[in-house]
This record gives C-alpha cells, sequence and structure tokens, in this order.
C-alpha cells in the first residue's frame, strides 16, 4: 500500500496515540475537517511503537495519510492476503507435524491419528469434538492414560484415581502447575513474564485475600444487595425477562470490584468495563498455541487485546498507586487510613518479594487476578441458576434453609456456613456442569514415572479426564442424573464437604496445593448471591429445559443468551 503525505480529497486518516483516551475513541470512523479544510477519517487507535513516513503534529499525535481507494489494487491485495495466510498455515501444519513425530510418548495409546495430516485433522477435531473424543478414550482405556494430538504438540489425559493422588504428592519441580497455565495461554505474550516468574499475586490470594474475607464481609454482602437492586430496579410483581450470563457478569463484576479495590474505584465503570474484557483477551492468548513459537509475538499484537486493556488499567491504577507510595514515604508503611484491599495487598507482596513496585506490573496483576475470578464465578453461578430453574422444589428447600440461617445469625459468615444444603448444590452443580473437560493440568518438567508406571518425559503436557471421572458410575452413582443434595450428609452435615474442597473424585477447583487459591472467596461470594435472590426473588426459565451450552476444545461455557424471568418475590 503506497504511504502519501500529499494534500488530497476525503483522505482516510490512520490515527497513532500512544495513549489511549475516551476522546480518542469517539473520533473513529468519523469524517473530520481539519484546520487546512480537508477532510480525513479516523481509522484506527491504539497503541503504536512508531509510525513509518508520519508527520508529527504535534508532541501527542502522529498521523499516516493512507491513499485514497483505487490507488492500489484491491486484486493485488487480496492475493497478499491470501498469500499471507497460506503461507501461516503451511508453518502450522509443518509445526504439528514435526509435534506429531517427536514426542516420545509412542507407549501410550492415542484417540485419533498420530502422523503427517492426519494428526493436523485429529487436533481439528479436537477444537470442535473434545468431548467425544475424552468420552471415548475414558471407555477405552479405563484406570489408565491416553493422549490426544492438540495443534502445538501432544496432551496426555490421565484416567486414574491413582494417577490423581499421584499429582497431589508430587512437586512443581517434576510436575508443574503453573508451567502448564502458563503455556495453554501464552502468559508472557499477554501479561508478560513478570507475572509468571514472581507469582507472589498467588501467595496473596491465597493467604492474605482469604483472611480478610470476615473482616471485609459486611462490604461482600452490601455489594451484593446493591448489585441487585442496580440490576432489578423497577422490578415487581410482574415478571421481567432479563439475559441470564451478562446479568451475572455485571453483578459479580460489581461485587469483586468492591471487595478488590474498595470506593471509588469500585463504582468506575471504565475499571469494571477493563476487568470483565480481561477474560476474554487473555483467553485468545490461548489461540497463539496455533502459531509456530517464532510468529507468536507478532501474533499477540493482531489476536489478543490484552496489551490496550493494560494501558488503560494503567492510567486507572497510576494515581492511586502513587497516591499510597507517597503515603508510605510520608508516614511509614502503617501509615494511617491504609485501605485494606487488593492494591494494598499486592504492593505489600511485591516487597515481601523483592519485586519493584509498578503501575505497569500491578496492572497486569490485577487483570490477571479478574480473570480468574469475575467470568469462572459467573459461569459456575448461571450453570447453578439455571439448573435451580428447573426444579421449584430444589428452589423451596435451599430458600427454607437461607431463610433459617438468616434469621439465627444475620448475614455473617457464620450464617452461610449453616448452608450446608446450598453448599451441596453448588458442589453437584459444578460436577454435572464443569466449566472444563479436563483440570489439574501439569507439565513435566523432568522425567517422571507414575505409581502404576506410566513414563512420561520431560516437556510432556498432561491433565486430569474431569469429564471422564465426574460420570463415572463407579464414582457416582446414577451420574447422569442432576441430584442436588448428593452431597449432603443427613446424619452429619459437618462432615459433608464443602463446596471448596477438592477432592480425588472432584476436580472443579483443581486438586492438591495448587487448587484455585480464590475458591474461599468465589464459594462465598455465590452463596450470597444465591441466598440474597432466593430470599428476595421469585425466577424461573421460560423453557422447561436445560439450555444449551457452548464447548470449544475442553472449555464448556453455559448459554449466553437464554433469559430468566425475575419478578419480586411474592409469598
Amino acid at each position: 500500500m503506497s504511504v502519501s503525505i500529499e494534500s488530497k480529497a476525503h483522505e482516510r486518516l490512520a490515527y497513532c496515540t500512544p495513549s489511549w483516551s475516551q476522546t480518542d475513541t469517539r473520533s473513529i470512523g468519523v469524517p473530520t475537517r481539519v484546520g487546512d479544510g480537508r477532510v480525513i477519517q479516523v481509522v484506527a487507535c491504539g497503541r503504536v511503537a512508531s509510525c513509518a513516513n508520519s508527520v508529527a503534529t504535534n508532541s501527542l499525535q502522529k498521523r499516516i495519510y493512507i491513499a485514497a481507494p483505487g490507488t492500489v489494487s484491491r486484486l493485488f491485495i487480496l492475493s497478499m492476503l491470501l498469500y499471507v495466510v497460506l503461507f501461516v498455515a503451511a508453518l502450522c501444519a509443518l509445526y504439528s507435524f514435526r509435534g506429531s513425530r517427536r514426542h516420545g510418548l509412542e507407549h501410550i495409546p492415542t484417540v485419533g491419528y498420530e502422523s503427517g495430516l492426519l494428526y493436523y485433522l485429529s487436533a481439528i477435531r479436537y477444537l470442535f469434538n473434545a468431548r467425544d473424543i475424552i468420552e471415548e478414550g475414558y471407555r477405552l482405556y479405563p484406570g489408565h492414560a491416553f493422549k490426544v494430538p492438540m495443534l502445538d504438540g501432544w496432551n496426555v489425559v490421565l484416567n486414574g484415581s491413582n494417577h490423581v493422588e499421584d499429582l497431589k504428592k508430587v512437586t512443581d519441580d517434576n510436575l508443574c502447575a503453573f508451567a502448564s497455565t502458563r503455556e495453554f495461554f501464552q502468559f508472557d505474550l499477554t501479561l508478560g513474564p513478570r507475572v509468571s516468574d514472581n507469582r507472589y499475586h498467588f501467595s496473596v490470594i491465597r493467604t492474605v485475600m482469604t483472611r480478610n474475607i470476615g473482616p471485609r464481609f459486611t462490604d461482600i454482602h452490601e455489594a451484593v444487595v446493591n448489585a441487585f437492586e442496580d440490576q432489578l430496579a423497577g422490578i415487581g410483581s410482574d415478571w421481567a425477562k432479563i439475559q441470564a450470563f451478562p446479568f451475572h457478569v455485571d453483578i459479580i463484576s460489581k461485587v469483586t470490584s468492591r471487595f478488590f479495590v474498595g470506593y471509588p474505584l469500585c463504582d468506575n465503570a471504565e475499571f469494571r468495563s477493563i476487568c470483565e474484557a480481561a477474560t476474554g483477551e487473555i483467553f485468545k492468548g490461548r489461540a497463539l498455541r496455533a502459531f509456530p513459537t517464532l510468529l507468536r509475538p507478532f501474533a499477540s499484537r493482531l489476536v489478543t487485546g490484552i496489551h490496550s486493556l493494560r494501558a488503560r488499567m494503567e492510567i486507572l491504577l497510576r494515581p492511586i498507586i502513587e497516591e499510597r507510595l507517597d503515603q508510605e514515604k510520608r508516614h511509614g508503611v502503617d501509615w494511617d487510613q491504609k485501605p485494606n484491599d487488593l492494591l494494598t495487598w499486592l504492593i505489600d507482596g511485591a516487597r515481601a518479594t523483592g519485586e519493584e513496585v509498578s503501575v505497569e506490573d500491578i496492572s497486569s496483576r490485577m487483570l490477571f487476578v479478574s480473570f480468574g475470578a469475575i467470568h469462572t464465578s459467573s459461569m459456575t453461578f448461571t450453570s447453578a441458576l439455571y439448573q435451580l430453574c428447573m426444579s421449584p422444589s430444589d428452589v423451596k428447600i435451599l430458600r427454607d434453609e437461607a431463610e433459617a440461617a438468616v434469621r439465627e445469625e444475620g448475614w455473617t459468615k457464620e450464617a452461610l456456613a449453616k448452608m450446608v444444603k446450598m453448599d451441596s448444590y453448588i458442589r453437584e452443580s459444578s460436577r454435572v456442569h464443569p466449566m472444563s473437560l479436563i483440570s489439574v493440568g501439569r507439565t513435566a518438567m523432568s522425567d517422571f514415572t507414575f505409581s502404576d508406571g506410566l513414563f512420561v518425559p520431560k516437556g510432556t503436557k498432561i491433565c486430569v479426564n474431569t469429564h471422564g471421572r465426574h460420570f463415572d458410575e463407579g464414582l457416582y452413582p446414577d451420574p447422569y442424573a442432576f441430584d442436588g443434595f448428593r452431597f449432603l450428609n443427613k446424619d452429619d452435615p459437618d462432615s459433608q464437604p464443602p463446596a471448596v474442597l477438592p477432592t480425588v473424585d472432584y476436580h472443579a477447583f483443581g486438586y492438591g496445593r495448587p487448587a484455585c487459591p480464590g475458591r474461599f472467596f468465589a464459594i462465598v461470594e455465590l452463596k450470597l448471591m444465591m441466598a440474597h435472590l432466593l430470599i428476595n426473588y421469585d425466577f424461573k426459565l421460560q423453557t422447561g429445559a436445560y439450555p444449551s451450552k457452548l464447548c470449544f476444545e475442553t472449555i464448556v461455557v453455559p448459554s449466553r443468551t437464554e433469559s430468566i424471568l425475575y419478578r419480586k418475590r411474592q409469598n
């Protein structure tokens, strides 16, 4: 494409700026008359490192004028695009072909094809039909392992309980959980290597954040009440139809923001929008694994918008973080009125590990924590509520339990602890409607042999067959029937496993020490939301069937388009 800085009528303007602002985004696509009378159109906005053949109009902006349509043959452009697509596809095919030949896993049976183009076709099939492949592997190799072809290499799927127990015992030096997640989502290219190399935010979530659930419980409950009142304002005795999943994302985003950053930032719609978008953009990092390693840094700028989100997050957090650091300099680390929130915990966590406190780093970690907090809880809550809508008798049981607990204990952690039937219900919903067909992912950091003799060489990616085990008749009688009170110990409720507890047969939160560190906050949040909804509102599905799910590769997402009818509780 030719580049010109000559004056032309109706030129299209590519607009580059080193920062993101609301003013910039409003002007995209809008014809604008500049000072010399020309009409230009902003067609892009973002953080651009450099603009070739550009003219600086001021200290902040650079502009490139692209020649008018027709200057370059459209056929030529399409031909070049086709060549690029074919080149990338060829590299990806070669990449997959090489991965299919050099794996050292010949002793492990395969579900799918093993070599050449057939391997690549099997990997594509896995993207769209993973459930059938996972089920087939569990049926053909009970108690053992099998491997499946993926676009970037093999994944060994473990079926046996002994495998799960072995994973709990080993250290990260042998089989590393985060190395698996790091590679799966390509964190180094999205959030940056510092977030992966020094994972102090895990310790912050597991310890400091969990300890503060009690002291901050009133804030969490108040946020739940306010969020529902904001979203259901005007709801009366007539049924109102609301699209369920976006509604739940908004509720959880408001509650999570209140706990993470408090006032006034939690009320900032831009902040919540960034946190909500983080999950989708980080998930896009998964697509980078389809590219050869050399192309991934370039592809990351095209595939995911996480870099733009981080820039926007930095704008919001910079004045807050700088103010807190200034207070520390003037009054000491434990200055009066020091906020008790995630920003403070992350700053303290960085210092405790010798990490330099920077706005960019804290912003990346805020995006990471939001990635793990908002959409996962939204999917869990949506799945449970869809299920609850199908059983009015279960609604009455859970409602009676919630009312009795609140009547005795008020809105406290003690009240939630007494909602054991709700615990069982959430646990069963997560069993039947998991967010992933597999879990407990690990990467072999060295050659490793399981207790049954299964050998995996260094670099092997492994996981547990969650779907197969959650629907195994030997582990769960009548596994395809939803029983909300399956986990309820009627004789001794205190001995039943709480929803947050991973076991050898239940992997919704992972298993072992690397299990989800934020699960304790997530369950408190979910139970508060469920109890508030049960006590104050009636709800039902428009149809009697459970809404269809979306499954891509091993990720399972509840319907994002289904609506639920709500009204104020009538009796």
